[in-house]
């Protein structure tokens, strides 16, 4: 059959798609006869063409020619259908089928009032309408062929069997879609011209999906073209549009925007903003035009929702304009943009340079995402970084700490080393390095830092070990071993640039069982009796005595007599009553009494648990050197064990290396060392400490941490 005539058939029937159908998926016309063949479609009539050999179009029905001379009788026109439409409300239907009869009969007018009753006589066809407008269209069809066969002289009317055979047909259509079975999609569509037409554009917008799924993208703009070139209806434009955005190249749906109509696809032309602004927020290298910026800046100023302000914030972060990114990322906050909004603001903030505002800002979101503790460790690390080492509370230096520990952030924790270096405290430094390379064995600033801490502190022995190992690999490392090699400057982590993936956490797998068995048992061995308790029985030994009554002590007005009382109470575990008695005596004894005094108040306080007041009271109390230097130790003890509580193993142990300046590590101590190792996952140190102590003195506590650590090491091995 000649293109053109399946064309024709193809336009009077109601749906392009018959012809490229019938034709084969792959076989195109003309650009130009498409045009025609859709803009004849839309006006309900055949394109003009060059007069053609007569084809039989089977499908199409004729009115009977009347005697040549006369005019043609007005044709038969079955309007059964249209009316069944009307007083159902079935607008779509109603306009689809005023269309095809205005196509195959131009001369035809509709009835004015198409509601009216209209007595046909036949209440049999009158259910087989009513079993089609159902829904029923099997009983419909045993409707038909029962009458049919009861009275074989009757036929059906065409509308009622093409309505059947389009319906029936769109049926298989949605279950063949759902299905994803795409080929039989467009076999039935093109079979089914009646099918593609704008009474029913979810048909074309399915068979537009099928040739996406299926490689065909010009054949699923030709469907989308067709709709915004032949339906008048606002929301089905829309949704075309919408559909064309995610499933067509972005030329084809740019193409298809010029079909637009009195400003409709705006709200597409947003959306491909935002595509080419998040694209370009991703990858640097890319960028959005100023007309797209300038759109999506209007909308985000007039709106009151957070995603085009945490866009724009992160295109710009991405573009190296920090300070619009902080502007962008704070108007996200206001508007409760949530843990995206403040991974940006944290990381913008750092990028303009103001790393505690990130800091601050980042550790209020520590529990939100994966994300929001990287973007939080990137500027905690910049912010220590600084040169100068800048001045920090201790409750951030704290919180810093504890974060690096919670993540095993291996930059962080040498970041904290180098901190701790450049501040002069060298003890600090070494374990902050240390845990750094327990965490990364390759992280060469780490290793750095902590062979000029071993230098620092006189530990040759472990420096060379440490240069053995690194000097292959580090020239400066090697040259701290080198009279006369040129020092390399001291190494800081990097400021991440806001374009930079941010480095990468080590995920803190949870605990084993029996890792959670080893720290209760570390626990078991923290002594029921401290220190801090035994303390005011050796002072009271070197203190004047009072007798003790009825499990009360004396009294007296004299300094002397006010310190007594408060060591005999101290030693009846009445702390508070010792305090005061020791505050009488600081107040009214001698210079030897106040000493005395001063160290039961420290003492007392420590004993009440207020060991803050406790180390306030021992810096500014008039005590010997030798009892100071026995006090402090005491109370770093006490620092440890709060630490050791609270999980902050890294500060722990710090303070235990600033408590070795004062006095020998007691046993209770070395026991939680070991564990604080352990729970680091520095299994290498934590071993040695618990074969120490196992070895002195045949420890119980040490050969379950032994144990431990070897429990341990099978799982990691296996």
């Amino acid at each position: 059959m000649h293109v053109k005539a399946v064309l024709l058939i193809a336009a009077a029937s109601g749906g392009l798609f018959y012809a490229l159908g019938r034709y084969g998926h792959e076989q195109l016309v003309s650009p130009e006869f498409q045009a025609v063949v859709r803009t004849a479609f839309a006006q309900g009539k055949p394109p003009a063409e060059k007069p053609q050999p007569e084809v039989e179009l089977a499908q199409t029905p004729r009115p009977p020619a009347g005697a040549p001379g006369q005019p043609s009788p007005p044709p038969v026109v079955d309007e059964s259908a249209l009316r069944y439409f009307a007083t159902q409300g079935d607008t779509r239907r109603l306009e689809a089928e005023m269309a095809r009869l205005r196509a195959l009969y131009p001369e035809w007018k509709p009835p004015t009032d198409l509601t009216a009753p209209v007595s046909t006589g036949d209440p049999e066809l009158a259910r087989m309408w009513s079993l089609f407008g159902e829904g029923k269209f099997s009983e419909a069809r045993a409707a038909i062929a029962q009458r049919s066969t009861a009275d074989p002289n009757w036929q059906p009317p065409p509308d009622l069997v093409q309505q059947l055979d389009t319906a029936e047909a769109a049926q298989r259509l949605v279950n063949a879609s759902n299905a994803r079975q795409w080929e039989q999609v467009i076999r039935i569509g093109t079979e089914t011209p009646a099918l593609l037409t704008c009474a029913n554009v979810d048909a074309l917008w399915r068979v537009a999906d099928a040739f996406v799924q299926t490689k065909r993208a010009d054949r699923a703009r030709d469907a989308y073209s067709y709709v915004l070139t032949n339906c008048p209806n606002p929301a089905d434009r829309l949704a075309t549009m919408q559909k064309a955005l995610l499933a067509l190249p972005e030329e084809m749906t740019i193409a298809l925007l010029g079909q637009e109509r009195s400003g409709e696809f705006s709200s597409i032309r947003d959306d491909l903003a935002r595509r080419h602004i998040g694209k370009a927020a991703e990858e640097p290298s890319l960028s959005a035009t100023p007309e797209e910026i300038a759109r999506i800046e209007a909308l985000a100023g007039a709106a009151s929702t957070p995603d085009d302000a945490t866009l724009l914030g992160f295109y710009a972060l991405r573009h190296n304009d920090p300070a619009k990114a902080t502007t962008w990322f704070k108007t996200s906050l206001a508007r409760n943009g949530g843990a995206k909004a403040a991974e940006g603001a944290v990381l913008a903030l750092s990028a303009a340079r103001d790393h505690q505002q990130a800091e601050e800002l980042g550790s209020q979101w520590l529990q939100a995402e994966a994300a929001n503790r990287k973007a939080y460790l990137d500027a905690a690390t910049s912010l220590i970084a600084q040169d100068p080492p800048p001045r920090l509370d201790p409750t951030v230096l704290g919180r810093i700490a504890k974060t690096v520990s919670a993540e095993r952030y291996a930059s962080g924790a040498s970041g904290l080393g180098w901190y701790a270096y450049n501040s002069g405290q060298t003890a600090a430094a070494k374990t902050w390095f240390e845990t750094a390379l327990a965490w990364d064995r390759g992280l060469e600033q780490a290793a750095y830092g902590l062979a000029l801490t071993r230098q620092r502190l006189r530990d040759q022995a472990g420096l060379r070990e440490l240069v053995a190992e690194w000097g292959p690999r580090s020239r400066r490392i090697a040259d701290i071993l080198r009279p006369g090699a040129r020092q390399a400057p001291l190494s800081r982590p990097e400021t991440p640039r806001p374009d930079a993936e941010p480095p990468a956490i080590a995920s803190r797998e949870p605990l084993p069982l029996t890792r959670r068995e080893a720290v209760a048992r570390a626990e078991e061995t923290r002594p029921v009796e401290r220190s801090a308790d035994r303390a005011p029985e050796r002072a009271a030994a070197q203190s004047p005595r009072v007798r003790v009554a009825g499990g009360t002590c004396g009294g007296g007005g004299t300094g002397a007599a006010a310190l007594a009382r408060g060591w005999c109470l101290l030693n009846l575990k009445r702390p508070a009553a010792a305090a005061e008695a020791f505050e009488a005596a600081l107040r009214t004894g001698s210079a030897a009494v106040v000493q005395d005094a001063a160290a039961g108040k420290v003492y007392a306080q420590l004993q009440q648990g207020l060991t803050a007041d406790a180390i306030a009271s021992a810096t500014l109390a008039p005590i010997a050197p030798a009892r100071r230097q026995d006090m402090t130790a005491l109370l770093l003890s006490e620092r440890f064990y709060a630490l050791y509580d609270a999980k902050n193993y890294n500060a722990a142990l710090v303070t235990l290396e600033e408590r070795a300046r004062y006095a020998p590590e007691t046993t209770d101590l070395m026991m939680l060392r070991g564990w604080s190792y352990f729970n680091l996952g520095r299994y290498g140190d934590a071993r040695k400490v618990f074969r120490a102590l196992y070895r002195a003195n045949g420890s119980a506590q040490a050969q379950s941490g032994l144990a431990a650590i070897d429990d341990v090491m099978r799982i990691n091995r296996y």
